[in-house]
C-alpha cells in the first residue's frame, strides 16, 4: 500500500521544527511563526543548501534568529531579478535622501511656513552633491517622487522605514518597466518602420 507523500506545508512545517531544534529554540506559537517568517521566501528543494550554509558559516555573535534571518537573505538576494535589484538600491538611496532633507527641513524655525511646506518647495530636481554637476536624482527618481507626492514622503519617511522602503520599492519597479516598456518601444520603432517599408514596395 503506497503512503501518502507530505503536503508542501507538512514540508515546511517540519523544516521549522527542524531549524528551532538546531538552535534549541523553544517551542512557543509565537517563536515558531516568527522562524516560519523568516524563511518564508525559501523553496523546499533549497532546504539542504540552506542547512549547509547554516552549518558552514561561522556567526558567534548572532542568535539562532539572526542566523536564520543573514541565511535566509542570502536566497532572497539571489532569487532578485535585475529590476528587484534597482527597485531595492533606489528605495534605500531615496530614504536616506529623504530622511535627512526632513530631518535639516523641521530644524529651522520659521514662523510663516510649517516645516512641510519648506519640504515642498524643495526642488528636487537641483539637488547635486557638494562638487558635482549631475543631479542626485534622475528621472526615474523624480518621476517615482511625483507619484508618492511630496507630502506622503514628509510624513512617512520618519515613521516607519520598512513600510515607506517598501511602498517606494513598489513604485519603483512600476516605474523601472515602464521605463524599460518605452526604451524597448524606441528601440524597436525604426525597425517596424523598415518592415512597413519594406510591405509598401512589394
Amino acid at each position: 500500500m503506497q503512503q501518502n507523500r507530505p503536503t508542501e506545508d507538512q514540508i515546511r512545517a517540519k523544516f521549522v521544527t527542524s531549524l528551532m531544534e538546531y538552535f534549541k529554540i523553544e517551542e512557543d506559537i509565537n517563536l515558531r511563526a516568527h522562524v516560519a517568517d523568516l524563511v518564508r521566501s525559501i523553496h523546499p528543494a533549497q532546504y539542504r543548501e540552506f542547512f549547509r550554509r547554516l552549518s558552514e558559516r561561522n556567526m558567534p555573535y548572532k542568535n539562532g534568529f539572526e542566523k536564520i534571518a543573514l541565511i535566509a537573505e542570502e536566497f532572497e538576494t539571489q532569487a532578485l531579478t535585475p529590476i528587484d535589484i534597482e527597485a531595492q538600491e533606489r528605495s534605500e538611496k531615496l530614504y536616506r535622501l529623504m530622511y535627512d532633507i526632513r530631518r535639516e527641513v523641521s530644524l529651522v524655525r520659521d514662523p510663516d511656513k510649517s516645516a512641510l511646506e519648506r519640504f515642498e518647495q524643495i526642488r528636487f530636481t537641483s539637488i547635486k552633491r557638494l562638487g558635482e554637476e549631475a543631479p542626485l536624482l534622475d528621472e526615474t527618481d523624480i518621476n517615482v517622487v511625483k507619484v508618492l507626492t511630496k507630502s506622503w514622503i514628509y510624513d512617512y519617511v520618519s515613521l516607519d522605514r520598512s513600510l515607506f522602503e517598501a511602498r517606494v520599492a513598489h513604485e519603483y519597479r512600476t516605474e523601472i518597466l515602464r521605463r524599460e516598456r518605452s526604451k524597448n518601444d524606441t528601440l524597436a520603432a525604426p525597425m517596424k518602420t523598415k518592415i512597413l517599408q519594406s510591405l509598401k514596395r512589394s
